[in-house]
């Protein structure tokens, strides 16, 4: 979702407030960086993708764009910096650049082949696949009901299972829940994600494990929280919570991706969409997973 001006007064205020307006941290990130760069192709990020070895990434932007970065880490695995490799613009399924509403892309997913899936919020809600990351598009089918999604919260989250199925959420709800579709051969909705405490689902990514990783937001006058959460095959609509983080911890966490290390240890990297706002920060942070 891009924030719109409401809330960027909103963020405006809330500079104002003292520090003790945000509770206390209830779960940290293992480490947490804070990228500050620049330029027209940075910001914006609210899909990341890592690669197997943890040392290189994609960072999607809502502004129809792709960067692919080099992450630097100290002997304990830390993140110590980012270097940019390389940029390149989204195309629509006739090969020219998106813009506008149409390239509000929120969601990322990349197969070993290097097959790109990306979901997007604007109107309408849609999925593209990119067999070429700098070709054109290929368009995959629509459910109706995504007809329903408002324009700035459509389809944030999608993954793609080890079988080549494909898994999104909108960040809004319909009729109460939050429906997780799969398509196979047609779309189906194989769970209901129950609204907790007024989070709403930004992002989706399957773990080595085979096991499916929710990252949640909530947005409450200027500060934001994040979870993420661990839904098993076959119990889509059962979320187990592993990391909540309090109201203003964090910045405004929008993309997740899930790797393992060489010890076996399962982690969770998240990154921070700034909404292009001098205000906020692009983050990169790390959990280990249990």
């Amino acid at each position: 979702m891009t924030l719109s001006r409401r809330h960027f007064l909103a963020l405006g205020a809330a500079a104002l407030l003292p520090a003790r307006a945000a509770r206390a941290v209830t779960n940290r990130p293992d480490s947490l960086y804070h990228w500050n760069s620049g330029g027209p192709f940075f910001g914006g990020f609210s899909g990341i993708e890592l690669s197997s070895d943890r040392r290189r990434a994609l960072l999607l932007s809502d502004r129809g764009f792709i960067v692919r970065v080099r992450l630097l880490r100290d002997d304990a695995g830390v993140i110590t910096g980012v270097e940019k490799i390389e940029h390149f613009v989204l195309n629509g399924t006739a090969g020219s650049a998106l813009r506008g509403h149409r390239a509000d892309s929120e969601g990322l997913d990349q197969r070993p082949d290097g097959t790109l899936h990306i979901s997007f919020e604007g109107s309408p809600s849609r999925i593209l696949q990119y067999r070429d990351e700098t070709g054109p598009a290929e368009a995959l089918p629509r459910a109706n009901s995504w007809q329903r999604l408002p324009t700035n919260e459509g389809l944030e989250g999608i993954a793609v299972d080890q079988s080549g199925a494909v898994f999104t959420v909108p960040e809004a709800p319909l009729d109460g829940t939050f429906p997780l579709y799969r398509l196979t051969n047609q779309w189906e909705i194989v769970g209901f994600l129950p609204d907790r405490d007024d989070f709403r689902p930004v992002g989706l990514d399957f773990g080595p494990d085979g096991n499916l990783y929710l990252l949640e937001r909530k947005f409450r006058l200027a500060f934001f929280a994040s979870r993420i959460s661990r839904l098993r095959p076959g119990a889509w609509g059962q979320p187990e919570t592993l990391v909540e983080t309090s109201m203003g911890a964090l910045d405004n966490h929008e993309g997740i991706s899930i790797t393992q290390d060489a010890s076996g240890q399962l982690w969770a990297t998240t990154v921070s969409d700034d909404n292009q706002n001098m205000l906020q920060r692009t983050e990169i942070a790390e959990y280990r997973l249990p």
